[in-house]
Formats: C-alpha cells, structure tokens, sequence
C-alpha cells in the first residue's frame, strides 16, 4: 500500500515519539493499519454529513478489540497510543480539512469532529481490551501459582516427610544393628530436613517482599535469606538503580527467586551470578549459572516452571528470555520497563 505523503510525514513524528515501534513490525504495522482506518472513517463521517464526535457507542467494535489485545500482547500501554493519537490529530488535522475542502466555520466544525471521532473511537475499546487480557494474565498467574505450590507441596515436601517417617518406621520395625541404625536415623533426617528446606523456600517465595528497597537490594536480602550457605551467587549491579512502582517491584522479585530456586533444583552446586544492568527506561536482569543446562525445545515450561514466570512477566509488561544448551549452563533475562504502567 503506497502511504500518502502527509500521513507519512505524521507516522515520522509518532516515530520519533515511539522509537521502539522500528523494533517491532507487528505494532507497526499496526499503527499504519489503524491510522490509514482512522482517516478512512473520517472522511466517511465527514461525506456523510455526521455531525457529533461521540464515540463510546462503539467502545465494544471487535476490531477495535484485537487493537487493544495486541497492545497488550506487546506490553504497550494504552497511553501510548493516545500520545500517538494527540499527534496524529494535531498534525492532520491541517491535512484533512484541505483534502474535505472545508473553508466555512460549520464545514471546519464538521470536519474536526470527523477527524476526532475517527480516530478516537479506537481506545475505549482498546483500554477495555487491554485491561481484560492484564485481568487474565493475572488471573493465570494466581492459578498456576497456586498449582505450581500443590505440586510442590506433594512432589516435594510430602514426598521428602514420607520418605522420612519410612525410615523411621523402618528402624522402629527392624530394629538393625546399632551401626545401621545409625545410617537410617542419619538418612530419615536428612530426608527430613530437606523438606523442611522446601516449606521455607515456598514460605519466602509466597511473602517475597521489596518494601521500601530497591530491586536489586531486595534480591541480595532474599539470596541470604533462601541460600544461607551458598557462596556461589554474586549480584552485581550497573547503572544508576531507582524505585520500581511497589507492584511492579514484587512480581519482578517472586520471578527472580523462582529462578535461583529452580537453579538449586535443576544444577546443585553451580555458580550463579545475577547481574542489573538499569537504563533511564528499563532494567534488565540477567541470572547465568554454569550447570548442566537443559534442552530448550523439551518441556522447557514444564522443567523451570517459565510458564508460570512468563505470565507473571506479562502482568508488568516485562519480557523474560530463558536461553539454555546440555552442557552449556542456563541463562534467564528479565527485562522490566521502569514506567509507572
């Protein structure tokens, strides 16, 4: 589709607003479409002699809809696209009314209502669709969190107090030579112990709290906390670090320890080195151990549980990347924009 000069000169400015669509064909393609659609329904309004610009009567058109899902699905915030909005109608406002050819004070009402609603009948039902699938992504990640704690709860800790009073009840039953029982008390306490160990983890996990420190502190009071013996994590920080919105702050957290804890499980004894790296408009953390490492393209989500994590990043418009090989220890990258969305 060949893009009229003026409407290219205004997508140039909503570019220079919103760099990061020239990463993104989708939502740039998506701007185009909807901007060629708004101008189109414009002149529409406008031949057809409409003369009101109100526009929530269509807060629930499907199209509108898929707008607002794909926003977000991409993590863009719907005041975004009403900045992108503004400019479009400042800038084209001059544009339409020499293509309608209104000169008088009625056809320029008219034809700035046109232009108005046109573009603005997009975002109610862009905002309505964009809050319904957050609400769904939260709404996944309490389910499958909470699954993710029953699963731990049976495969782990009732396992490991089962295995434990078998044991017991073994030596009690058996009544073994003092050496061997010796050997089993050892062996059902340290069965014990670890299950003891996993109910903390879930405990920490479940009350995971940044308060009034910022990210990368939180971290560091949570790794000696969860890890107390464990001198194979380092956190480094780069960049100037500021406050994260308290929400935002604490499902980056539970993430992140979900990660080091999937770390102990999956490679015991590797070393871990958790690094920030904070720029003026996001953060990105990056955990890398140099375990075993896994096959990506088998049960990935099932293994580290990055389903669960995934949907969390998605509630706070974060991206988590999980990058592994056998052999070739595990990288996490979470990359969490530091707006207040």
């Amino acid at each position: 589709m060949e893009i009229p000069a003026p409407l290219v000169a205004v997508l140039a400015q909503i570019g220079d607003r919103f760099p990061e669509l020239a990463d993104d064909p989708v939502m740039a393609q998506s701007l185009l479409d909807n901007v060629a659609s708004m101008i189109a329904e414009a002149h529409e309004r406008y031949a057809a002699g409409v003369d009101g610009s109100v526009v929530s009567d269509r807060y629930l058109d499907p199209a509108h809809l898929a707008t607002g899902v794909l926003h977000a699905e991409r993590a863009q915030h719907p005041a975004g696209a009403m900045l992108a909005a503004e400019v479009l109608f400042d800038a084209y406002l001059p544009v339409f009314v020499d293509e309608v050819g209104a000169t008088t004070a009625d056809e320029l009402l008219r034809a700035t209502r046109a232009l108005h609603a046109g573009i603005w009948n997009r975002f109610p039902a862009g905002a309505i669709a964009y809050t319904e699938a957050l609400r769904q992504r939260a709404t996944t990640a309490h389910l499958d969190s909470r699954t993710q704690i029953a699963r731990d709860l049976h495969d782990r800790v009732a396992h490991g107090v089962l295995a434990g009073l078998q044991r017991l009840d073994l030596v009690l039953l058996t009544d073994p030579p003092a050496e061997r029982r010796t050997e089993q008390l050892e062996a059902a306490g340290r069965l014990l112990r670890t299950a003891l160990a996993d109910v903390q983890d879930l405990a920490v996990s479940l009350h995971a709290r940044v308060g009034d420190d910022l990210l990368d502190d939180a971290l560091r009071r949570h790794v000696r906390d969860l890890f107390p013996d464990d001198d194979r994590i380092t956190v480094t920080t780069t960049g100037v670090p500021a406050p994260l919105p308290n929400w935002k702050g604490e499902e980056a957290l539970t993430i992140l320890l979900e990660a080091l804890t999937n770390r102990r499980k999956h490679a015991p004894g590797s070393r871990a080195e958790v690094s920030f790296d904070w720029n003026p408009g996001h953060v990105v953390v990056t955990l890398a151990d140099d375990g075993p490492g896994f096959d990506v393209t088998k049960d990935a989500d099932g293994r580290l549980g990055q389903q669960t994590m995934r949907e969390r990043a998605g509630v706070i418009g974060a991206v988590l990347a999980v990058e592994s090989a056998l052999g070739a220890g595990t990288t996490v990258r979470l990359t969490i924009p530091r707006g207040t969305m």
